[in-house]
C-alpha cells in the first residue's frame, strides 16, 4: 500500500460565490473533503496524493482555477 500524502488547504472565495468554489472543490478527485468554515478562510479541503509533487497539480491545476478562488494556503500534514 501506497504511503499517501495529505494537506490541508485554507481556500478564500470571492465576495458571494463561496457555495459554487465550495462544489467545485469538492468535485475534484484528490479532495477527501471540502467543509465551509467560519473564520479568516471559507473553505477548509483535506487533500490526499500519492507525492508531495502532486499538490502543485492538485492546487495549481484544479483548486486555483476555479472561478471566484481568490487565495489558497496548503499545509502538508506531517503526523
Amino acid at each position: 500500500m501506497a504511503c499517501l500524502v495529505e494537506a490541508l488547504v485554507l481556500i478564500n472565495a470571492a465576495s458571494g460565490v463561496m457555495d459554487k468554489v465550495h462544489e467545485g472543490v469538492k468535485n475534484i478527485k484528490e479532495v477527501r473533503k471540502a467543509r465551509k468554515v467560519d473564520g479568516p478562510h471559507d473553505i477548509v479541503a483535506v487533500v490526499e496524493i500519492e507525492a508531495v509533487g502532486e499538490i502543485r497539480d492538485a492546487l495549481m491545476n484544479k483548486i486555483r482555477n476555479i472561478e471566484g478562488v481568490k487565495e489558497t494556503i496548503t499545509n502538508l500534514i506531517i503526523s
